[in-house]
């Protein structure tokens, strides 16, 4: 018997509380019962503080809280539950255009920019589907070059795609 990775998503109808009591619905993605953010965030936090030395020894005044690791925002539920299929094999489209050889074209959008347009700052992996399996893996940020040691998660597929179909 094979040991899969547990996938969920948990929709969060009221994230962030913003003023009036109205909020943003969002789509939180689960691995193995941890929040997706606060696994990226363990991994970049090394790599933004080696950036904020880097650019205190060139000279620069930073804050600290400026540059947070794992400053992302879970995607609209519209992006990740069927029908849409970002989360299956067709990766929603980021709009930068990529040569077919760019090791991140093809990959899907798991987090997006605090700041509400996806686009601006977000996290993908690529992901592989199996007749009996979903596969993450080579995850990435848009716009860095971090080499993340996350992953690969295998996840069984039956149980992955009702997670999809779950609240949609």
């Amino acid at each position: 018997m094979q040991n899969f990775d547990y996938f969920e998503i948990r929709i969060n109808r009221s994230f962030p509380p913003w003023a009036l009591g109205k909020g943003l619905c969002v789509a939180e993605i689960y691995i193995n019962n941890q929040p997706l953010i606060e696994v990226v965030r363990l991994i970049e936090k090394p790599f933004i503080q080696a950036e904020i030395e880097e650019r205190r020894v060139a000279g620069e005044d930073i804050d600290e809280l400026a540059f947070p690791a794992g400053d992302y925002l879970y995607l609209p539920p519209s992006m990740v539950l069927l029908p849409s299929r970002n989360l299956l094999d067709e990766p929603w489209d980021h709009g930068f255009r990529l040569q077919s050889n760019n090791l991140q074209a093809g990959k899907a959008i798991v987090l997006g920019c605090t700041c509400g347009v996806i686009e601006c700052w977000f996290m993908q992996v690529r992901i592989t589907l199996n007749e009996s399996t979903v596969e993450w893996a080579d995850f990435g940020q848009f716009h860095r070059d971090w080499q993340y040691n996350l992953g690969p998660f295998k996840f069984d597929r039956k149980q992955y795609v009702s997670e999809l179909y779950k609240h949609s």
